[in-house]
């Protein structure tokens, strides 16, 4: 097996490896079977991607199962870890979503975020006020986002929110969604983008959005920031990794700054 010594601890011990950058904990809600190959398919090198479930689907009961989690994160040995859903990130309030991290925190011991606060740090790194937003919530869960928004200062000039679960004959509750694929996020976002916005919001990690980000910033000429994309760029720099030294240029101007430009070291 390939070693790479493990300099930056001083000690003897070798590298992994896999993760030999840094290992990335996902506490994944049971029906998100999007987030997982997304971030894989970017095969950032030297950083691995570690997948916990949930396996309740009811939003308290999954914030319970993400801190007992916490302690299966800790035997793995992750350098950061993510509470991956957006939607039971915001729509308790700002108070829950740091005493979430906070206590994921207790039982893993590493830096912890939430979904929404990944985006709400990617969205003041690009400098964005006036947002256009684009999820697949129903809409009292849409409405709650874009409260949280404007909670931290940003403006939402125009919003669309698609709940799939309507458009199918399915009932489970993510089970369409999961299924679309970037080409819906553009159609999406063209048609609800606001000429006055300056910036593009696409919330939730089981929506694939990356594969959007490129074209659409080209298209639209604004700053485009997913859930996914925002998690990705949270962990890398939390990790101490220069986002625009890494091979990652399909992912907007989010990773086009520099290290520093994104707040250094969370």
């Amino acid at each position: 097996m390939h070693q790479v010594p493990d300099t930056a601890k001083g000690e003897q011990a070798m590298k992994a490896e896999f993760g030999w950058r840094g290992r990335v904990g996902l506490i994944l809600p049971a029906d998100n079977v999007v987030m997982e190959p997304e971030l894989g398919s970017l095969a950032v090198p030297g950083v691995s991607f570690h997948g916990l479930r949930m396996t309740s689907t009811v939003h308290e009961q999954m914030r319970q199962q993400a801190i007992d989690l916490g302690g299966v994160l800790d035997e793995m040995g992750v350098d950061v870890a993510v509470y991956a859903c957006a939607e039971t990130s915001f729509n308790a309030g700002a108070e829950m979503r740091e005493n979430l991290s906070s206590l994921i925190a207790d039982n893993c011991r590493v830096p912890v975020v939430t979904a929404t606060n990944a985006m709400l740090e990617a969205i003041a790194a690009v400098g964005m006020r006036r947002a256009s937003v684009v999820t697949p919530y129903a809409p009292g869960s849409g409405a709650l986002f874009e409260s949280t928004l404007r909670e931290h200062g940003v403006d939402v000039l125009s919003a669309t929110h698609r709940d799939f679960r309507l458009e199918g004959g399915d009932p489970r509750e993510w089970f369409h969604t999961n299924r679309q694929d970037s080409r819906t996020v553009r159609e999406m976002a063209r048609a609800v983008v606001h000429p006055d916005a300056d910036g593009l919001i696409v919330s939730a990690t089981n929506f694939p959005a990356l594969g959007a980000v490129q074209e659409l910033e080209a298209e639209l000429g604004i700053p485009v920031v997913t859930s996914n994309q925002s998690i990705l760029w949270w962990c890398l720099t939390r990790l101490g990794l220069d986002t625009a030294e890494l091979p990652l240029h399909d992912l907007g101007r989010l990773f086009a700054e520099p290290l520093s430009a994104a707040g250094g070291g969370r």
